[in-house]
């Protein structure tokens, strides 16, 4: 009778094991097909999320070719503007000068025959002055030499010691400088005083 009854609790035993076994697999199992579902539903969001990537950087692709195209273009028609703008300011220029040659033509033709060398005279200055406000009109000007040596607008070629003269005033203008828009294009080349006991050459 013991040994029936040792052989009934070893069954039951195996059957407890075989059953805690059985519901283990099937947690087991249960579990994994849970994981998997949840792997699946990120890699769907990855895949969504790489596709709005990839669908991004075509768009910013395409801008940057848009606008990469559109400042080449921009380059060229600035360089075409700048390039006709060149032609009308010469053009312009020439125009001018045409006008000033016309005159000037006109005197050397009237010299010829005219006995007043006032008149010849007044015809030279009329030109000069005609030449002199058209250079103006483009923006060119005299520098000034009245108001004593400036290095930023003078050249001194040659100095005068003189005690008759104020220390750097300029006594002779050698050669007359220019200024476009107020900035120096030709410094006036000049004669400069120094006082006697300054025997030192200005540069």
């Amino acid at each position: 009778m013991e040994e029936k009854k040792e052989e009934v609790e070893i069954k039951v035993e195996n059957k407890q094991e075989e059953t805690a076994s059985e519901e283990k697999e099937e947690y087991t199992l249960e579990k994994c097909i849970k994981e998997k579902e949840e792997l699946q539903k990120q890699l769907e969001e990855l895949k969504q999320k790489l596709e709005k990537t990839e669908e991004a950087a075509k768009r910013l692709s395409l801008l940057y070719q848009n606008i990469q195209r559109e400042f080449e273009d921009y380059k060229v028609r600035m360089r075409k503007e700048k390039e006709e703008a060149k032609e009308e300011g010469a053009l312009r220029l020439a125009k001018g000068f045409m006008e000033i040659i016309d005159n000037f033509e006109k005197a050397l033709e009237s010299a010829k025959t005219a006995t007043d060398i006032n008149s010849i005279m007044k015809g030279i200055q009329m030109i000069h002055y005609q030449l002199y406000r058209f250079l103006q009109e483009q923006g060119i000007e005299k520098i000034d030499t009245s108001s004593g040596f400036n290095p930023m607008e003078h050249e001194a070629v040659e100095t005068v010691i003189s005690s008759q003269h104020q220390p750097n005033e300029i006594v002779k203008v050698i050669q007359a400088g220019y200024k476009f828009k107020g900035k120096t294009i030709r410094p006036a080349r000049v004669v400069v005083a120094v006082p006697p006991e300054e025997r030192e050459e200005i540069t």
